[in-house]
């Protein structure tokens, strides 16, 4: 079990570093589309994608992003 809890912590390092989905993002995220700050407190994924891996739908204009505001989809 021991090299199996040193491989989870190892994939969550590097992709905090490189921000890959395994990573995890603790700063604040706006719509990289208009801009628009995404929610805090409890998230409400829209897609299994999102459910897994994390990310929001813009509640202004639509746009998908992943946790590290990137765009995935446009929705205008």
């Amino acid at each position: 079990m021991g090299p199996i809890l040193l491989l989870g912590i190892l994939l969550i390092a590097l992709g905090t570093i490189t921000k890959d989905r395994w990573g995890i993002n603790t700063k604040p995220v706006n719509c990289p589309a208009c801009g628009f700050p995404t929610p805090r407190g409890v998230r409400q994924p829209k897609s299994l994608g999102q459910a897994l891996w994390g990310g929001w739908t813009c509640e202004k204009c639509g746009c998908e992003m992943d946790k590290w505001g990137r765009v995935i989809t446009l929705m205008r």
